[in-house]
């Protein structure tokens, strides 16, 4: 059969792959064959279901759409011309889009925007950037299903941060990730090994929040994909195991208006501005009802804990790494707040909106801001009533009951999005685990 002249190389964007988050982050889509998707933004019909599954697509037993669980049908998706760009070292073309119409309320990208506009409306611009760590194994997807996890290799062992013996051993990896990146349009500010077998740290340049976040959902997807081409896997979940440190999202975040960063004061402690001051109050105010956006799985809850370079408490500091937020003081152009709160499971526009959405909260109430830590935050905030969310189901709950979650990101996300997670928690919680089995099995 000869070549669909519309899919050469010269037309990349007529055999193009389309994308679109759900609630997990996860990017779900197909190829769109035969149109030039770089011309306007189209309209196409896309299923609705991937508003209803879960991570392993089973659906979730709440009427997201509406409609009877059995009558999934189309919903309108807005393809984005703007955001084509290679996935690949060769010449696969991706473009992202978003649901429209009457699920535009329940699409993540569409409730960052909802967030973004509420900035807007204060007369502020919001600037991101996230940073992911990621493990790396010498595995494939089957044999992580025939072999049990302690035979599973990673592709360094032991931890050794920041190693440049590892980065030279490695560097063919890493050009590989470079060269992915500056391809797919997304520039990365630094890449090393972090503590942990086969842990890898990308750091990604700062932009328009909304574009930070579509380059951070690209990325996580391109990175998975790029390794199993490698014959490896890549895992963002954020605790592996229980003997190695967790994997975090951090996100950097500023503000600004009329072109000068509103997080800045010269004069000030740490150069933070009563702006960023009346911000992070709200951050920290709002945490524990927005918790579960950042930290979305029933793992999550397994990296905040103490002694993992991860907050337990809403806290604050400057230049403090173990706080939940850290004021990061430097030059205008450079002067920002790390959110420190996510792991690398984040859904990234979930977790953005959550963190300039309680800040924004701040700026509009003015909460007060609590003092900020100078030491361990751990152990200068280790009262029960102090801590996040201890679970999932915690978590889930608070966002659920939350006044100031159904104003910011609207009563029908949070009702959907809060099923959706308790849904997860029970898939987990009643699974009986070789853990269980090996501690409880002959004694009790």
């Amino acid at each position: 059969m000869p070549t669909d002249p519309r899919l050469t190389k010269a037309n990349p964007a007529r055999a193009a792959m389309v994308g679109v988050s759900d609630f997990d982050g996860v990017l779900r889509g197909k190829h769109v064959l035969g149109e030039d998707l770089s011309d306007g933004d189209k309209v196409i019909k896309f299923s609705e279901a991937v508003l209803a599954w879960d991570c392993s697509d089973r659906v979730i037993p709440a009427s997201f759409t509406q409609k009877p669980l059995s009558a999934f049908g189309d919903a309108d998706l807005r393809i984005l011309s703007g955001t084509g760009r290679s996935v690949s070292l060769g010449d696969q073309h991706l473009y992202l889009a978003e649901f429209t119409g009457s699920h535009e309320n329940i699409c993540p990208r569409g409730i960052l925007r909802r967030v973004l506009r509420r900035a807007a409306e204060h007369g502020y611009d919001c600037t991101a950037g996230f940073e992911f760590e990621f493990m790396l194994f010498k595995e494939n997807a089957d044999t992580i299903e025939e072999k049990p996890f302690g035979e599973w290799a990673p592709l360094t062992r032991g931890p050794f941060g920041y190693s440049i013996a590892r980065s030279v051993a490695q560097h063919e990896l890493f050009d590989e990730i470079l060269a992915l990146c500056e391809k797919a349009r997304i520039p990365l500010n630094g890449l090393h090994f972090e503590t942990g077998p086969g842990v890898v740290e990308a750091s990604l340049r700062h932009c328009d929040a909304l574009e930070a976040a579509d380059r951070a959902t690209i990325f996580k997807s391109m990175i998975k994909a790029w390794a199993q081409t490698r014959g490896m896997m890549a895992t963002f979940m954020a605790k592996v195991s229980e003997e190695w440190p967790g994997q975090s999202g951090h996100i950097h975040i500023s503000m600004s208006s009329d072109s000068q960063n509103a997080f800045y004061d010269s004069d000030a402690f740490g150069n933070v501005s009563k702006l960023m001051r009346r911000f992070i109050a709200g951050q920290l105010e709002y945490m524990n009802e927005f918790c579960v956006l950042a930290a979305p799985n029933f793992n999550s809850y397994k990296r905040l804990v103490p002694g993992c370079w991860a907050p337990i408490c809403p806290s604050w500091g400057v230049d403090n790494r173990s706080c939940a937020i850290r004021a990061i003081p430097g030059e205008p152009s450079a002067h920002r707040l790390e959110y420190r709160l996510p792991g690398a499971d984040l859904n990234p526009y979930l977790a953005l909106a959550s963190a300039i959405g309680s800040g924004i909260l701040g700026v509009e109430t003015g909460p007060a801001l609590p003092a900020s830590i100078v030491g361990d935050a751990s152990a200068e905030m280790c009262r029960p009533s102090a801590r996040l969310p201890q679970s999932l189901s915690e978590a889930t709950s608070r966002f659920a009951e939350s006044a100031a979650a159904s104003d910011v990101f609207g009563e029908r996300f949070v009702e959907a999005f809060s099923c959706s997670r308790r849904w997860e928690w029970e898939a987990v919680q009643h699974r009986v685990t070789d853990f269980e089995r090996r501690r409880y099995f002959e004694i009790i």
